[in-house]
């Protein structure tokens, strides 16, 4: 009320100053109001639980479906190889799996679906999906590689049968694929081959499904950096958006990591090196907001629950800037029970673990916060 009061003794001002000249000029026209604020970019979350209970996957879908735009499904543990190209049943616990995650998503929520054709090193093929994930790979399978037809009629068998189910408005058809490149340009230039014909016949089986493969950034201009941006251009061309992996905490090479205001210049704009200029989209990212040791790896990165609130502002902007179509932060909550238990305190999971927006606790960090107001704004 003040503030109105303000403005209408300014206007009052500023036409008895007109009138006093005696030139009868016009009174200003009051200025048009602001325009709304806005977001370019969808958000979401990846169903990734904190335990291995009814009670924390219960959690985690509540939470995410309330907290974002849509609900992001990675199915990185395996393919079942066999049973896809003979259109066989899958095993029991892939099927269980399956219809878990299709149950728990709310019926009308937008997903975005993401398979992963490669092994968990991202050096090689998917390990097979049975009775767990990411078994071992058995005759004929083991000795068959990307541009294989068996390989090539499985994965689309698998992917065309995903997406009827799943129903995405984006499908991811190769998480990291960068990671192969830089892992084996051979093999890469194999997985072109493969990917050129799944492409192909998922877009005459799903016009409007918008297919992705994701590039895991690297420092800019490092050798790695380099090597993606000289030959991964084949990829591109086949898709209608460039996802981006990106966790510069401990995949970067610039000091302090654990503070974003230590990112360099061209940290996330470099994906522009690699787009060609299509459009683009984080397909999952995070930040630690808890001290990173993992001395497997020799890693020891210090940061804060404020570091991490920091880095998704700077992360909003980044996205702003290039208009991004949308952002998966990879952990709703800190996964400490998971990681203790199932997970056997694995070094590789230790890197995401304390990237959650609750802690282990369930206590909400200052980054929760951050999200939720940039939620709110118009998209």
């Amino acid at each position: 009320m003040r503030l109105l009061t303000a403005i209408v003794i300014a206007l009052l001002v500023a036409t008895a100053a007109g009138c006093g000249g005696g030139g009868g000029s016009r009174s200003p026209e009051p200025p048009d109001p602001p325009p709304p604020v806005t977001r370019a970019f969808d958000m979401g979350f990846t169903t990734w639980p904190y335990d291995a209970t009814v009670a924390a996957v219960n959690f985690v879908y509540t939470e995410i479906s309330a907290r974002g735009d849509f609900v992001a499904h990675h199915l990185d543990g395996g393919i079942p190889w066999q049973e896809a190209l003979d259109g066989s049943a899958y095993n029991a616990a892939v099927e269980a799996e399956i219809q878990g995650r299709l149950d728990n998503t709310p019926a009308n929520q937008r997903l975005y679906l993401a398979i992963s054709p490669f092994s968990g090193g991202r050096d090689g093929l998917a390990a097979n999906w049975g009775a767990g994930t990411n078994e071992p790979l058995q005759a004929p399978w083991d000795s068959r590689d990307f541009d294989s037809p068996e390989v090539i009629t499985a994965y689309t068998n698998f992917a065309r049968d995903m997406i009827t189910r799943f129903q995405p408005t984006y499908f991811n058809l190769g998480i990291e694929a960068s990671e192969l490149l830089v892992n084996d340009l051979d093999r890469f230039n194999r997985y072109v081959t493969f990917a050129t014909q799944v492409a192909a016949a998922l877009r005459a089986d799903f016009p409007n499904l918008r297919l992705m493969v994701s590039v895991a950034l690297k420092s800019p201009g490092s050798a790695r950096a380099q090597t993606i941006e000289a030959n991964i251009g084949p990829l591109i061309d086949l898709v209608d958006v460039v996802g981006i992996s990106v966790y510069p905490y401990v995949f970067f090479d610039h000091a302090d990591k654990g503070d974003p205001a230590n990112l360099p210049a061209d940290w996330f704009s470099q994906i522009q090196n690699v787009a060609g200029g299509k459009p683009i989209a984080v397909a999952e990212t995070a930040w630690i907001a808890e001290r990173l040791e993992v001395p497997a790896f020799g890693v020891d990165v210090m940061a804060s629950a404020q570091n991490q609130a920091d880095y998704m502002t700077e992360l909003f902007n980044e996205a702003e800037a290039l208009d991004a179509e949308f952002i998966v932060w990879w952990a709703l909550v800190d996964f400490d029970a998971l990681w203790d238990g199932v997970l056997a305190q694995d070094p590789v999971a230790r890197i995401w673990r304390d990237t959650g927006l609750f802690d282990e606790a369930l206590n909400t960090r200052p980054a929760l916060d951050t999200w939720q107001q940039q939620l709110a704004l118009t998209k």
